[in-house]
């Protein structure tokens, strides 16, 4: 029984992981799209035979959202032409697939691009303008693939979408196996023709072809019985389709009834699918972090430890942000050089001077902030992540994507970056004028311009950016004069945003997008039912200032000497700690020399004298057998010298060869 409750519950954890996996993207399994990755776009897309059109999306990305339903619909009016073309899906969200992405160019989001027949690395695509409906990215499909086929770059085993110039009698004999021949006739260019035929061109037992009209055409179906459907069966049999209709449905519906075709005879669909990840927003449980802000100005340096309220800004939104900003968004890009350098330079001095960040953080903003001041003309996106990581050290830190928490979405989809986004330029805004707005030297649109240079380059919701960019040239420099001026345009541009976007496809259900701030919020902000700017303002600065932000769910990071006297505590604690380890040293060598055992008494035993006396026994019968040996040596050479020089005694008298 227990073994079954635990069996149980491990299923649906299990259940419960591939929803939230399939809800992270806005496409999975289900659509009639390829989803493609860092583990299979080259594998996928290179060198095949047939040609691509991939959408690169953000999956936080509001407008992606609202395309998403229309490529799908687009997926599914076109599966039936991947012996030609196959529709493939990107997230560029995903840190892994960052690097295709900046290979690729994608500046912003939704972005299609079209991959003819072996496609190799270094093919960045073509690009197409952003199209609204089916039809249209249907249109420019077929124009791109006509194109490729005119200029001898398409493939053999596309469809062949190039005007016919025989008879539909001929048409047949030239295709073999095939028992019907299916001839289109249309006006010059149409793409309800072409449309049609990439529809049947998947089916075995028909050749299908489409005819520019000529006058003989014409003068035979007229003008008005244009588009017309001519079928020749293999036993020479030619019949014209009367009530074929007009549309690609109509004429497409009519040719599978009349020649018994169902898609079962296309083959199974062959695509590339993968599980779906998780997406920004999901980790680990949150953990409370008392970590105090740091930088250098003369406001209260305290950490927050209010109760939360209901509007609770939360440090761990901005970090999400930031972090994503420089480590996605930033390093997405080829080569960032010209104007974009600028905007970046500047957005970065924005950050260092006003972000209330950590200590850790902070610095490395700096030290990013000084690298592109110091690298040259241009930077390639390709370093900025190893950048980041040699800028990275325990003093040093560009936290890691945490769990979203004022910024949480119902689903990960839904909010998470864009709100961490405006949170950081409400803060910015906010703390810029609280730091230095009373001061001779504040530039009250400086602000608000390096935000508007950040969302000019670098944010990826194209269609967003194009809004931020407009509404910024309207007024945004007319209207900002004084410091609280930059406050309160970021205010009321956020609420024009909010104002467009009410009841959009990118709006989360449980968060829908209403006037800033809410009655509920701020009832002294509403006279009736207008704001009241003053009141506004009020409460902008109390909710976006340094002491009032949350850092419940942040990163851990441990704690550096925030000043100048910690630091030099910090030294002193540790030339104290050291003198302490020296002091204990002297006294142990102390101790050990005014130990007992060593009084300057010798203390043997047995052993040791037994083995004095052997070795003094053994010295001994060396030392004796050394001297034997000498003295028996020196003998024996003094009888030998006597023998060898003694005179022999003869009868014959002395010997005459020696004298005497």
């Amino acid at each position: 029984m227990r073994s079954g409750g635990v069996s149980a519950v491990l299923l649906c954890l299990c259940f419960i992981s591939s929803i939230t996996s399939i809800d992270a993207s806005l496409y999975n399994s289900t659509d009639d799209v390829v989803i493609l990755d860092h583990t299979n776009f080259t594998a996928t897309v290179h060198g095949t035979e047939n040609a691509w059109v991939v959408e690169f999306y953000s999956s936080w990305c509001g407008h992606c959202i609202q395309f998403a339903p229309t490529w799908k619909l687009f997926g599914r009016d076109v599966r039936d032409w991947e012996h030609t073309i196959k529709v493939g899906v990107l997230d560029c969200s995903v840190d892994e697939n960052v690097p295709i992405c900046r290979e690729h160019e994608i500046m912003g989001y939704p972005t299609v691009k079209l991959f003819a027949a072996r496609t190799t690395k270094g093919d960045i695509g073509s690009a197409i303008a952003h199209l609204t409906t089916v039809e249209q990215l249907g249109e420019a499909v077929t124009d791109f693939l006509v194109e490729k086929q005119k200029a001898n770059s398409g493939s053999k085993s596309w469809a062949d979408l190039q005007p016919y110039k025989g008879t539909v009698q001929t048409l047949l004999e030239s295709a073999s196996g095939a028992e019907w021949a299916v001839l289109v006739i249309d006006k010059t260019k149409s793409h309800t023709a072409w449309a049609l035929l990439m529809d049947l061109a998947g089916y075995p037992s028909i050749v299908v072809r489409y005819k520019d009209a000529d006058q003989d055409d014409v003068k035979q179906f007229g003008t008005a019985g244009l588009p017309a459907v001519m079928i020749v069966s293999k036993d020479g049999k030619e019949e014209v389709l009367n009530d074929a209709g007009k549309s690609r449905d109509e004429m497409r519906t009519a040719i599978m009834k009349k020649l018994m075709l169902n898609r079962e005879m296309l083959g199974k669909k062959t695509s590339s699918m993968k599980e779906d990840r998780e997406g920004a927003g999901d980790g680990q449980p949150e953990e409370i972090n008392k970590d105090k802000l740091n930088y250098g100005d003369d406001l209260p340096d305290t950490a927050f430890t209010s109760m939360e309220r209901n509007d609770q800004v939360f440090m761990v939104d901005i970090e999400n942000a930031v972090s994503y900003a420089i480590s996605h968004e930033v390093a997405q890009h080829k080569v960032i050089k010209g104007e974009k350098l600028l905007a970046l330079q500047e957005f970065l001095d924005i950050l260092v001077r006003y972000l209330p960040a950590r200590p850790q953080v902070h610095s490395f903003l700096s030290k990013f902030h000084h690298y592109t001041l110091n690298h040259g003309n241009s930077i390639e996106g390709s370093k900025v992540n190893e950048v980041i990581s040699s800028l990275q050290n325990k003093d040093s830190v560009l936290p890691s994507q945490q769990p979203w928490v004022g910024c949480a979405g119902s689903e990960p989809k839904y909010r998470g970056y864009p709100c961490g986004l405006w949170t950081t330029f409400h803060v910015l805004t906010v703390n810029s004028v609280l730091q230095d707005g009373a001061k001779k030297f504040y530039r009250p649109l400086r602000t608000v311009k390096a935000i508007h240079g950040y969302v000019k380059h670098f944010f990826g919701c194209s269609y967003c950016s194009e809004h931020f960019q407009a509404m910024y040239a309207e007024d945004a420099e007319s209207s900002i004069k004084v410091a609280d001026d930059t406050i309160l345009w970021l205010w009321r541009g956020h609420n024009k945003v909010n104002k467009r976007l009410k009841g959009d496809a990118s709006e989360d259900p449980q968060h829908p997008k209403q006037q800033f701030p809410s009655p509920g919020a701020c009832p002294s902000c509403w006279q009736g039912e207008n704001f009241s700017e003053r009141e506004v303002l009020t409460y902008l600065k109390t909710i976006y200032a340094k002491g009032a932000l949350s850092f419940r769910g942040t990163q851990i990071i441990p704690i550096p000497p925030r000043n100048r006297q910690e630091k030099v505590q910090q030294q002193l604690d540790g030339y104290r700690q050291h003198s302490q380890v020296l002091i204990s040293h002297q006294d142990n060598k102390l101790s050990r020399d005014q130990s007992p055992q060593n009084n300057g008494s010798w203390s043997f035993t047995n052993t040791d004298i037994s083995l004095c006396v052997l070795l003094y026994g053994a010295s001994t019968i060396i030392i004796m057998a050394v001297y034997c040996s000498v003295v028996i040596r020196r003998k024996m050479r003094r009888r030998k010298f006597l023998e060898t020089y003694k005179l022999p005694n003869t009868a014959d008298g002395p010997n005459p060869g020696i004298s005497t």
